[in-house]
């Protein structure tokens, strides 16, 4: 029997929280470094180019997980629906033969009771 039971993991929530907290780190660090005023502000820049880099990233990590979790879900429904389907089929074949059972006891109790009548 599959595995029905989904636990959720706060990936997507760690991911976010790790790059804000690295880019505001980056920045105050930059902040605090004795440098001159062009040279800070370039690396501020660079540190928040990398920082859009990081969550872009992070990002493209998290469609990933969704589009594969979604694409197992599918492949879970599909499994479902063929194993519903095909034990559908089962039964509705094992109604059939128990019907053809059924009748053909009836037709030959007819038949022979049928014949009795005449003796």
């Amino acid at each position: 029997m599959p595995n029905l039971s989904y636990k959720p993991s706060d990936n997507a929530g760690s991911i976010v929280a790790l790059l804000a907290g690295l880019a505001v780190g980056a920045v105050l660090g930059v902040l605090f470094a004795p440098e001159s005023g062009k040279r800070t502000r370039r690396r501020i820049s660079d540190k928040a180019v990398d920082a859009v880099d990081s969550i872009q990233d992070g990002y493209q990590s998290i469609r990933r997980q969704v589009s594969t979790r979604k694409d197992d879900l599918v492949d879970l429904k599909d499994r479902m629906v063929n194993k519903v389907k095909a034990k559908a089929a089962v039964v509705s074949q094992d109604f059939q033969d128990f019907k053809d059972s059924e009748l053909e006891k009836i037709k030959s109790k007819v038949h022979h009771d049928g014949n009795t009548d005449s003796i």
